[in-house]
């Protein structure tokens, strides 16, 4: 009797082992009370991850099975699952070799079973509701691009693909639609040569008939609908009727039979009553507009969602366009400001509608799409090209956002807010405090300089450059591309003049040895590095000293010497920081690791992140024993130092 109760208090305590070493995502995940997560994958904590919460939302598909789960593609962080209808989201991209997602398709009959089509990975597959992914693809074309897919919906070991090579540049495009009837184990093309062997045009869209399955159309980028009859294995064209051939979204009635093709070419809609083989167009309203996706309420079939990028032949309005009525009229719908990639209605409730935005994530709406409020908490795709801690209060940071402007967190990273009030351009080079102005931040934009008082409400004013004193050099002048320098010596640059890089948003540019220094509103290169080597990141320490990450490691110069080597010989360092209190310790980054130096960059050590980082943009102290890491397309991340 005793040894039972020893082994069943062992059982306990084990069982009790498991829970505590579950990683912390698993424990606070609100839809799976209960499950044991082993920790046979390393993930990053979700708590590390800080910001600014925003996203290129690519795609949304809503689980037709399990209430309020809701999966969502990103533009360069992967795949994010929402438990609660959309209002918060978590990070699930684990075994995703490829994070630009262009598609998602949940199995409408098994909950955990979601296919996940990449630019230039091909397809990937979770069966655990995203825990983990995994690619698929045998007989699909190495490195695809996967436009559209697509699932049977009543044989869901069936699934579709439309796919094409990257880096064409021209015709033949290569575009294949692909069926598997194993749950994307194995491929085999089944329409190829759209517009002919010449041509070879591909999909981006694809539609399975919900009450007669056999039925499959397509949306092709110049060549209209083609359709299939007997589930994918022949295809013709099925364009009659539809004038603008350039397809870009296909969606079919919940009831069958009644379906609607978007096209990129501003006409409008196109609407089918029997299955594809004649169309006609609707553009009472949509007329003018460039269509990128498009869905049917499941709840409502009148009601249709039109994600655009154009709207009435006019560049600033966008958004949404809505449809009550199967596609007679349409109305504008809001988010007029932004583009969107796509619309998603919920199927339990067809009040709730998701819309994913080009750079501004996801907005949410309760009432059908005719209000929309920003569910970005938990969705992390933004890229910090720069970040400022005001040294008086160090809980304050500023962060140069691409595509974003300017954010403010109060509170070291835990909420952000824009602070982009008078800025015109959305794009920030770089970011710096005026050493003549205390208090007055410094961005460099396209057109130029502006300046702000970092404790108002950001109202930017543009300024010349000799009105203020720039003293972190290092993002000002070299890093990532943001200032072009002229590829010989001997020119010369006026006060106050700054060229911006036409490829700002490029990683960085080369600058065949020459290192640039910004003082009283003037440019100086320095050309004494050695030659052939590129400077990626300019530091420059009080007293004078120089730091330069280069693309044979670190370069240091003390006042009147020559540039010496201070290690990492042989990596392309694209950041260096200095610690604010001790300028013995060093940090550098290389786009796929973070080192650190505590004696002054005579010995370096790599620093475990606790996952495989690729894009590395910055790294900076925090003054509180951390780095700051930027990735691109995934925010910062706190690495705590051992």
């Amino acid at each position: 009797m005793l040894k039972k109760c020893i082994i069943w208090l062992m059982l306990v305590f084990w069982l009790g082992c498991v829970h505590l070493i579950r990683p912390i995502q698993a424990q606070t995940a609100m839809e799976e009370p209960g499950r044991i997560f082993l920790p046979l994958i390393s993930r990053m904590e979700e708590e590390v991850w800080l910001g600014p919460e925003s996203a290129d939302v690519v795609t949304i598909a809503y689980d037709r099975r399990v209430e309020d789960r809701v999966y969502l593609g990103t533009w360069g962080a992967g795949v994010f699952v929402s438990y609660d209808g959309g209002l918060s989201w978590r990070r699930r991209s684990s075994g995703l070799g490829n994070l630009y997602i262009q598609r998602l398709a949940v199995d409408p009959q098994h909950a955990d079973v979601v296919y996940a089509g990449t630019y230039g990975g091909g397809v990937y597959k979770t069966v655990d509701g995203g825990w983990n992914w995994y690619n698929i693809g045998q007989g699909m074309m190495n490195g695809a691009i996967v436009y559209g897919l697509a699932v049977d919906p009543q044989q869901p070991e069936r699934v579709y693909a439309s796919v094409r090579p990257v880096n064409r540049s021209e015709s033949p495009w290569g575009g294949v639609v692909c069926r598997s009837t194993d749950g994307g184990q194995n491929w085999q093309a089944v329409l190829q040569n759209i517009g002919g062997s010449a041509v070879q045009d591909w999909v981006y869209s694809l539609a399975v008939d919900p009450q007669n399955p056999q039925r499959v159309l397509a949306a092709s980028h110049e060549h209209g609908a083609y359709r299939s009859l007997d589930f994918g294995g022949s295809w013709q064209p099925a364009s009659n009727g539809v004038t603008d051939l350039s397809g870009r979204a296909v969606a079919f009635d919940p009831r069958g039979r009644i379906a609607y093709l978007g096209v990129w070419h501003r006409s409008g809609e196109y609407k089918t009553l029997n299955g594809g083989d004649d169309w006609f167009l609707q553009s009472n309203g949509l007329s003018g507009s460039k269509i990128y996706d498009l869905t049917v309420n499941p709840r409502n079939p009148n009601q249709l969602l039109a994600a655009t990028f154009m709207m009435n032949f006019s560049d600033s309005e966008r958004g949404v366009a809505r449809s009550d009525n199967g596609g007679e009229i349409w109305v504008k719908s809001g988010l007029q400001p932004y583009s969107i990639y796509t619309v998603a209605v919920n199927p339990f409730n067809g009040n709730e509608v998701l819309a994913g935005t080009v750079d501004y994530g996801v907005f949410r709406s309760t009432d059908g799409g005719k209000t929309w409020t920003a569910r970005n908490q938990g969705l992390l795709n933004t890229t910090v090209t720069d970040l400022l801690i005001d040294p008086l209060l160090p809980q304050v940071w500023f962060a140069a956002v691409q595509g974003r402007g300017v954010f403010r967190s109060p509170d070291g990273g835990i909420h952000w807010e824009e602070y982009n009030t008078g800025m015109e351009s959305r794009t920030v080079y770089s970011l710096d405090w005026d050493a003549r102005h205390p208090g007055r931040l410094l961005a460099l934009a396209p057109d130029g300089w502006l300046a702000a008082n970092s404790g108002g409400e950001g109202v930017w004013q543009a300024i010349d450059l000799a009105e203020a004193e720039v003293t972190r050099l290092a993002n000002l002048a070299t890093v990532s591309g943001q200032v072009q320098l002229p590829p010989r010596p001997g020119f010369e640059m006026e006060t106050g003049e700054t060229e911006v890089a036409s490829n700002g948003q490029a990683a960085f540019l080369e600058f065949l040895g020459y290192a640039a220094l910004t003082t009283e509103g003037e440019m100086v290169v320095k050309d004494d590095l050695p030659a052939g080597i590129s400077v990626f990141a300019l530091l420059r320490e009080p007293g004078g000293v120089l730091l330069a990450g280069t693309s044979d490691g670190i370069f240091v110069q003390q006042p009147g010497a020559e540039w010496q080597v201070a290690g990492l010989n042989g990596q392309a360092v694209v950041s260096v920081a200095v610690h604010p209190l001790s300028s013995d310790w060093i940090a550098a980054a290389t786009p796929s690791q973070v080192w650190l130096s505590r004696d002054g960059g005579i010995t370096w050590q790599a620093q475990p992140t606790g996952q495989e980082v690729e894009g590395i943009r910055g790294v900076w102290f925090d003054g509180q024993g951390s780095l700051l890491v930027s990735i691109t397309g995934q925010g910062l991340f706190r690495l705590v130092l051992p």
